[in-house]
């Protein structure tokens, strides 16, 4: 918890020497804000919401757009704190401390996350408040699903710096991932809409369950009988994915050891 407090300590420093970012993000938050207010007022209410979310097109984009924030942030925040790491030099002292490398990075990386979960409840409560969105909330339902929802996708967070700490570049499989979250997963528009080949693939993302579940507790009130399914999946995923991001990390640390390309930007 130290340690956490530590790099958690030092993220806020760094945030608050640059407000201006700060401002940006707000200004485009709320923008998207706006523009999906007017765009839900275009669309109505949809016959593919009726039933399952509820017909509000905006509440359901809503919470849609707030979990995409965070999630993009977890799969890509890792290896974007790598990345910055190996450019500032920081990078090998860290990896010198007596922790595990998933520890390493996962602590590095905790400000980021913690950053978009304030952005993402920000952008509830601005949507609730200032345009109108209509949430039955299940506060219980939803935290389980969101803690469980970032236990998976930080694993594949963690895979994406494993790419960056050997490449020194960007994680192509990050992107593409982030990409077809939002074609598949149901960040818009319901994953029932899709093709019947597409929708199954859709149930291949952690996003799609995650989506799901958040909604379900968020627009519907959803219990713990009804979320159980979703927790099930989610946790599956995470089962197959914190090993196999523990292993390329550790592998992805001992090739730039080897290869002596630890310290090189």
């Amino acid at each position: 918890m130290r340690r956490l407090l530590a790099f958690l300590r030092r993220d806020l420093q760094v945030a608050t020497a640059y407000r201006l970012n700060a401002l940006l993000l707000a200004t485009g938050g709320l923008f998207t804000l706006t523009l999906f207010y007017f765009l839900a007022r275009a669309v109505g209410q949809p016959a593919a919401l009726q039933g399952r979310y509820g017909g509000d097109y905006y509440s359901f984009t809503l919470v849609g757009l707030a979990t995409a924030t965070l999630l993009r942030s977890l799969q890509r925040g890792f290896g974007e704190a790598v990345r910055a790491a190996q450019n500032d030099g920081s990078l090998e002292p860290l990896l010198a401390a007596p922790l595990p490398t998933v520890q390493v990075v996962t602590l590095m990386a905790a400000g980021p996350v913690a950053a978009s979960l304030v952005r993402a409840g920000i952008l509830l409560f601005a949507g609730t408040l200032l345009f109108g969105a209509r949430l039955s909330l299940n506060p219980l339902g939803f935290a389980v699903t969101l803690i469980l929802s970032v236990v998976s996708f930080g694993a594949l967070g963690l895979l994406s710096a494993a790419f960056v700490l050997v490449f020194k570049r960007g994680d192509p499989f990050a992107y593409a991932l982030d990409m077809a979250s939002y074609l598949f997963a149901g960040v818009l528009y319901p994953p029932d809409v899709l093709p019947p080949t597409l929708h199954a693939l859709a149930r291949l993302l952690p996003a799609t369950h995650a989506l799901h579940g958040l909604r379900a507790a968020a627009l519907k009130g959803a219990g713990i009988p009804e979320l159980l399914s979703t927790w099930g999946v989610l946790l599956a995923f995470s089962a197959v994915l914190w090993p196999l991001a523990a292993f390329a990390l550790a592998a992805a640390r001992r090739h730039v050891e080897r290869t002596g390309t630890l310290p090189h930007s």
